[in-house]
């Protein structure tokens, strides 16, 4: 587990290159109170595009030492070594599949990584960001937030996810019926 304290000081680094909102699975680890994180961290920038600036952050991390590559969707990672571990940072941005609506961006709050704030998804919209892309592991993910909410370790706001369903157009329907499929009636 890398502690949210050195999380703060590899996304304090990189809010010198671009400010960004966390979009991944560190939302749950905060709402959870744990002390750190034992996977990567999904980053949406928003100063900088990722795929016509990626020469921009390949520049940026290998200044800091830090490694170099991309993920799934050809999009940058990169990975800091943190003690004698290493903290995945991956970028994303609108493209082909992968889709984030601004008003998603625009309703991120500010959450306490460490000693620093930064902009995170809420939880619903953390939901149906897994609902749009619903590969196996977002649907075990979701499974995994519902028995969470089920032992009232986590809460969402069932009017704010039907609010923001209808942001992802063409795949509303779609997301209602996998959200419904774990258990989320909207």
């Amino acid at each position: 587990m890398i502690s949210f304290n050195d999380v703060d000081k590899v996304l304090s680094e990189v809010r010198k290159l671009t400010d960004f909102v966390i979009i991944g699975d560190t939302i749950v680890d905060l709402l959870l109170k744990r002390k750190g994180t034992e996977s990567d961290v999904d980053l949406f920038p928003l100063d900088i595009s990722v795929l016509a600036e990626e020469d921009k952050i390949r520049e940026f991390a290998l200044e800091r030492g830090w490694d170099y590559g991309t993920t799934p969707l050809d999009t940058p990672r990169v990975i800091a070594p943190v003690d004698d571990q290493q903290l995945q940072i991956d970028f994303y941005e609108n493209l082909q599949d992968f889709y984030v609506p601004k008003e998603i961006l625009d309703s991120s709050e500010e959450m306490k990584i460490g000693k620093d704030y930064f902009k995170v998804v809420r939880l619903e919209d953390y939901l149906l960001l897994k609902a749009n892309a619903f590969r196996e592991e977002d649907e075990d993910e979701l499974k995994t937030v519902v028995y969470l909410i089920g032992e009232g370790k986590l809460t969402i706001d069932k009017e704010y996810l039907k609010s923001h369903i209808d942001l992802f157009e063409e795949n509303s329907k779609s997301i209602r019926d996998r959200l419904s499929s774990v258990g989320i009636k909207v």
